[in-house]
């Protein structure tokens, strides 16, 4: 799921809007929490340092007072006041360079992206309402239901996940005045690579189709949560094309993949029903290569969705979702929310469109 570093909100419809000055958003006074890429500084620093003696220890590096923040809350406000009094006291760079200095190469290389003068950030989302709930119904009889299904797979599952895995690729898109979006994608042909609309069309001007397009294959860590050495293969902004309703695209590479880079088979038909499990590939906060496995259950299917509670995060839009048996059933592109009473937690779901849909779209479009 991606947005503009200019726009408001998560996943809302008004990412395209744009800031009114050109000041970059780690200099404005007060600091703009309004703005994406303000929210996923926080949501990056709360992930990595999320132990109060960390952050302690950073604040006290850069000449922050820790009697000035208020501790003992979630970490996200704990970062939250900090970037605040960062910023306020002009010590918010010098403090994200203490961040960057650290031992997470992964976090200094977003770090270095966000310092950009066009941050690079999570794609927006096509324009619509985030709160379409489709099916609904009380999930919690549902839900312990779960609980009573074997969770079993074959050891075979693991192999061919790894063996798919080599196709997923975290893009970055470079567009024509500048701004830069991360997503995700996965190789569906020789030179062929499937995302979302949204991730490689400019979100103001839905026709115009990023100026550039990298694809980084390998980018992820070892067992040892080092990062490996990856490979960015440009590929040709002049062959992007995408269907803006169904939320796909696809872009061709103009350099040879690593080898052993496998391809997503597609299928002309899905099946795939409310119960089933789906696995997610995904490079979330545009970081190195996950996947979401846990309370994957999918909730709905129809015509033209899946919905399932599959984790996804920022970065996430243009992943593969797969079954237990590794077959493609859903383009990953968006989260939905149903609202609750004051006293209830809201419902929440994640969202990828039936891959028989974008197939017979690719398929009419002569591009498989």
């Amino acid at each position: 799921m991606l947005r503009d570093q200019n726009a408001p909100g998560h996943g809302r419809g008004d990412r395209g809007r744009r800031a009114p000055e050109r000041v970059h958003f780690l200099d404005r006074l007060p600091f703009d929490w309004t703005l994406a890429a303000s929210q996923e500084l926080k949501e990056l620093l709360s992930s990595v340092y999320f132990r109060e003696e960390q952050v302690i220890a950073l604040a006290q590096q850069v000449g922050i007072s820790p009697a000035s923040i208020r501790w003992g809350q979630p970490m996200t406000a704990v970062w939250h006041d900090l970037i605040t009094a960062a910023r306020n006291q002009n010590r918010l760079r010098e403090l994200l360079a203490a961040v960057a200095a650290g031992p997470d190469a992964a976090v200094g290389l977003r770090i270095g992206e966000l310092l950009r003068e066009h941050p690079v950030v999570e794609a927006p989302e096509p324009a619509g309402d985030p709160d379409t709930w489709r099916g609904f119904h009380d999930p919690s009889a549902a839900e312990r239901q779960i609980y009573r299904q074997p969770t079993f797979l074959d050891v075979a599952f693991l192999k061919r996940g790894v063996e798919l895995a080599t196709a997923v690729t975290r893009l970055l898109a470079t567009f024509a005045d500048g701004r830069q979006y991360y997503g995700t994608a996965f190789r569906i042909g020789e030179d062929l690579l499937l995302t979302n609309h949204h991730v490689l069309f400019d979100a103001t001007a839905p026709r115009e189709p990023a100026a550039s397009v990298e694809a980084w294959f390998g980018y992820e860590r070892d067992l040892h949560g080092r990062e490996l050495a990856h490979r960015s293969v440009a590929c040709l902004p002049g062959s992007i094309t995408g269907d803006r309703l169904r939320d796909w695209a696809v872009v061709r590479l103009a350099a040879p993949v690593p080898d052993g880079t496998a391809v997503v088979e597609l299928p002309e038909t899905v099946e795939v029903a409310p119960d089933d499990r789906v696995y997610i590939i995904q490079h979330p906060h545009g970081g190195v290569k996950k996947i979401a496995a846990h309370h994957n259950v999918v909730r709905h299917v129809d015509e033209d969705v899946v919905q399932y509670w599959t984790d996804t995060e920022a970065g996430s839009s243009g992943s593969p979702v797969f079954d237990e048996r590794w077959r493609l059933v859903a383009l990953h592109h968006s989260w939905v929310r149903i609202g609750a009473l004051a006293d209830e937690r809201p419902e929440y779901r994640n969202e990828g469109i039936r891959i028989d849909r974008v197939v017979a779209d690719l398929k009419a479009a002569g591009l498989v």
